[in-house]
């Protein structure tokens, strides 16, 4: 089995190569800086993923789907093109991920109630 933090390094590999070709190539900042961002930011989850778990996984109690996960990633997603679109549009990615963490925060402390039972 690949672990998680090889993928993410293989990723973060992809995405370095393609911002250098792409610095290369295009005058534009925009797109290869967005990529080499991406890049950097997936270094340090790739450490923490190497770093082994708790021992109580057998109590964690996890939902099927997350619906703030999502969003959370949405508003990321939308204020990271806002850089490129304009700062209006990282206005509206801020608030979408400032939406997507209260939820998140609030289904983080349900589970921990949950599993308190």
């Amino acid at each position: 089995m690949i672990r998680p933090s090889v993928v993410l390094a293989g990723w973060a590999a992809m995405l370095a190569l393609l911002a250098l070709v792409l610095a290369l190539f295009s005058p534009p900042q925009y797109a290869w800086a967005l990529l080499a961002g991406a890049a950097l930011a997936l270094a340090p989850l790739g450490v923490v993923m190497l770093a082994p778990g708790r021992g109580d996984e057998a109590r964690r109690v996890l939902p099927d789907t997350s619906l703030p996960t999502v969003v959370v990633a949405a508003g990321i997603a939308v204020s990271v093109v806002g850089l490129a679109a304009g700062i209006w549009l990282i206005g509206i990615g801020l608030e979408v991920l400032a939406v997507g963490l209260f939820a998140l925060t609030r289904e983080l402390r349900a589970q921990r109630r949950a599993g308190e039972r």
